[in-house]
């Protein structure tokens, strides 16, 4: 099975019609949803995603992140000891802010499942670099 790993700012980008990276996202999120594909983001992504639209909208705001979530069978990853481990190895070797090796961290954890075709959908070019060149980081 495919999975596809979001980092928030293809997710915030899809939200946000005004967004300079909103018609990849769109794309992004449309390739995403092929059959056979599972698609997960990190609970601390998720929490990257729903800042915009609760400082905009509140709860209404928040409500519209979990109904996209819902309608495109994203799913959250929880944060339990072996994703926070990865995620601060992530960190360690790479640099990268903490929300990017959640990211990263999310998808060297679908990997370590047993899941062969995983891949990261970010516009951050340093976070799709590190996933290329780095993973699987243990």
């Amino acid at each position: 099975m495919a999975v596809v790993v979001f980092d928030a700012d293809v997710l915030i980008a899809y939200l946000g019609g005004d967004d300079a990276h909103h018609a990849q996202a769109v794309e992004r999120v449309r390739r995403a949803l092929e059959p056979g594909t599972r698609r997960l983001v990190s609970a601390v992504n998720y929490t990257e995603i729903l800042i915009g639209p609760l400082e905009a909208a509140g709860a209404v705001g928040a409500e519209t992140v979990d109904a996209m979530f819902v309608r495109f069978g994203i799913e959250t990853i929880q944060v339990d000891m072996d994703l926070a481990r990865r995620a601060a190895a992530v960190r360690v070797r790479t640099k990268l802010k903490l929300p990017d090796a959640y990211a990263l961290a999310t998808a060297i954890h679908a990997e370590k499942r047993g899941h062969d075709d995983v891949r990261i959908e970010s516009f951050d070019k340093k976070v799709n670099k590190v996933f290329a060149d780095l993973h699987p980081i243990a």
